[in-house]
């Protein structure tokens, strides 16, 4: 006797806002999933992992420019089986992932047993990767790749010249640290957390910058010429500090706002020196680039080094977690298995 699919039962943390306007989260055991929820090109996913992102962060707290309506489930990345196909992409029990991709965002996302995605947000698991190895990467390693590869060429041209990573103990700036120490490359970086110094020196971290001296710089447009990119995590003003030290022709890559979206930058370090300055968003990369990416995702000492750097949770620990205090201290990589 075939199984009968519909509807499915499932459990999900939702995003809600109180009629007092207080933004809180619930975990909801009670969700229902219609076929009929299942457009054309659609596909209905039992996630097996997924995992914690500075967006979920701040969608936690309610962030206007993430969450649309309440209430909301958040996750931007997915791993796990095709439960359900209305594709001729994808068959059923296909093990599959999403990363760099609006989910969470446009849709509900991946804290959730099921989920209901477009066709072409999903991809096949590579050989050789587990769904949870593909979480412990997602999109935050996807990012800092793609920014590597955008300045693996100056900092090869530069070898002897270090490079910067702000915001070093966020998800991309700990992946970046891991791909540049693997590439043999002196890294320096700016952090608020001093009790982290121990683990981002074990991690190949040549020199540590506190945040609050290395703003305190003179008031020139330029400086020595010390980094050949930087890789700049923290948004706001800072980015007009670290311009100043950028060698000619060299690259600071955008990657994150924890500081703010707005920065007065003086802009001859881009006049006099030639400094380019390149925004890295993950969700625009094209299907070549995408490809060339997902390769670093194969790496076996890449994967080792995270597993190190990784701690499993249950969707019951995600709320404790997201508190501020608790999400402000993180050193490790979390992935929620379901």
């Amino acid at each position: 006797m075939k199984r009968k699919i519909f509807p499915i039962k499932y459990t999900s943390i939702n995003i809600i806002k109180t009629e007092k306007n207080k933004i809180t989260n619930k975990i909801i055991k009670n969700n229902i999933l219609k076929k009929e929820d299942v457009k054309k090109n659609y596909v209905i996913i039992k996630v097996e992992y997924t995992n914690l992102n500075y967006k979920d962060f701040l969608m936690f707290k309610g962030n206007g420019g993430l969450v649309k309506k309440f209430p909301h489930t958040p996750g931007i990345d997915a791993s796990g089986i095709i439960y359900y196909s209305n594709s001729k992409k994808f068959k059923k029990s296909e093990k599959i992932f999403i990363v760099a991709r609006p989910l969470g965002v446009n849709t509900k996302g991946s804290f959730s047993e099921y989920i209901t995605v477009p066709d072409d947000w999903v991809e096949k698991l590579p050989k050789g990767l587990t769904t949870k190895e593909v979480m412990m990467i997602g999109t935050s390693g996807f990012t800092a790749i793609k920014a590597v590869n955008k300045s693996l060429s100056k900092i090869l041209k530069y070898k002897k010249k270090p490079v910067l990573v702000t915001g070093a103990t966020s998800n991309v700036g700990m992946f970046t640290i891991l791909l540049l120490a693997n590439i043999g490359i002196n890294i320096e970086v700016v952090t608020s957390k001093k009790e982290n110094n121990t683990i981002l020196k074990k991690m190949g971290v040549t020199k540590i910058h506190n945040i609050k001296n290395f703003v305190k710089t003179p008031n020139f447009p330029l400086l020595n010429e010390k980094y050949s990119v930087v890789f700049e995590n923290l948004g706001g003003d800072i980015i007009s500090i670290c311009l100043k030290y950028i060698v000619k022709k060299g690259i600071l890559l955008s990657i994150g706002n924890i500081l703010g979206n707005i920065s007065k930058i003086n802009i001859l370090p881009l006049i006099l020196r030639g400094v380019e300055l390149i925004g890295i968003n993950a969700e625009s990369s094209g299907a070549n680039e995408r490809k060339k990416i997902l390769k670093t995702f194969k790496s076996k000492k890449l994967i080792q080094q995270l597993s190190k750097r990784t701690k499993v949770i249950s969707l019951n620990e995600v709320s404790k977690i997201m508190k501020f205090e608790n999400y402000n201290k993180k050193t490790l990589r979390f992935v929620i298995k379901l």
